[in-house]
């Protein structure tokens, strides 16, 4: 199972960083990324299942599953916007009845609960995106793929490094949303690494330093950054967690003679989701170890 478990973290890390970087570059993540992590996750829980001896209904689950995954990433229209879409209506009717099927005919089947966890995580981030708790919907796909590519928690020999009273509480916690817990941790540092940058450089304007960095407004205009500074009614005034219309910003700042502004970069949250894995196997959840859990 160890085996299973490292195809599942080479397959996640080497797909999440590919779509970081091509997010970090172009803010673009194309959905190729969660094609491969999400098709390949079904494919790797397929082999788990196969190796526990699972039945047919199992893999009529994980397949449907899969499909209701890849009808996620389409852009389509609603189920019932411009008339009713059969086809991925069917699909979900589908996918129930055969849910329905599992739950009270096969409980206590191996690889039962991680077939239940899927449709579970699938339904939780959408809500999450729809209610905008996660702001990307790259964010949201890769969060969708990644239930399918831990089903369940990847337990490794020695790790985590942070142990807990009653070991089992770790996979309480499905491992994506371990991820996300520890991605949103991981935004934490940001803060500090701008703090370090600011210092070495004598920018020392709290709290801007702690958000931002000074730039020259050409460089700034060439970069996925946010002004942190806006010209308002012939002043400047300053603001710590900026959005809005940038181009203006820029042009209204150059008018007030403002050369080099405060700005604050458009990090991804692929960038810290990505880090959250390697990050969540290695200390697993500091928030319980904290708990004293």
């Amino acid at each position: 199972m160890e085996e299973l478990n490292w195809a599942r973290i080479g397959l996640a890390v080497i797909v999440m960083t590919a779509a970081s970087v091509s997010d970090w570059r172009d803010r673009t993540a194309s959905d190729r990324h969660w094609y491969v992590m999400g098709v390949g996750g079904s494919l790797l829980f397929g082999w788990q299942l196969w190796t526990e001896g699972a039945t047919w209904v199992q893999y009529f689950c994980l397949t449907v599953m899969t499909l209701v995954f890849v009808d996620l990433l389409r852009d389509r229209p609603g189920l019932f916007e411009g008339g009713v879409q059969l086809a991925p209506l069917a699909l979900y009717v589908l996918t129930a009845a055969s849910y329905i099927v599992l739950i009270l005919g096969y409980r206590g089947e191996p690889g039962f609960w991680a077939l239940l966890t899927v449709p579970v995580l699938f339904v939780l981030f959408f809500l999450l995106y729809q209610l905008d708790v996660i702001k990307g919907g790259a964010d949201a796909k890769a969060l969708i793929a990644l239930s399918l590519c831990f089903p369940i928690y990847p337990s490794l020999e020695g790790l985590p490094l942070l142990t807990l009273d009653s070991p089992g509480m770790l996979e309480v916690l499905p491992f994506p949303l371990l991820v996300l817990l520890n991605g949103a941790i991981l935004t934490l540092l940001v803060p500090l690494i701008m703090f370090a940058a600011n210092l070495s450089r004598g920018d020392l304007h709290f709290p801007l330093m702690l958000f931002g960095v000074r730039m020259t407004l050409e460089q700034a205009q060439e970069r996925h950054v946010w002004p942190m500074e806006r010209a308002v009614d012939g002043g400047v005034r300053t603001v710590l967690f900026p959005r809005g219309d940038e181009e203006e910003d820029w042009n209204a700042l150059r008018e007030a003679g403002v050369d080099r502004p405060w700005v604050t970069p458009k990090v991804p949250f692929l960038i810290p989701l990505t880090l959250g894995i390697p990050f969540s196997l290695l200390v697993g959840n500091p928030v319980l170890h904290l708990l004293g859990a």
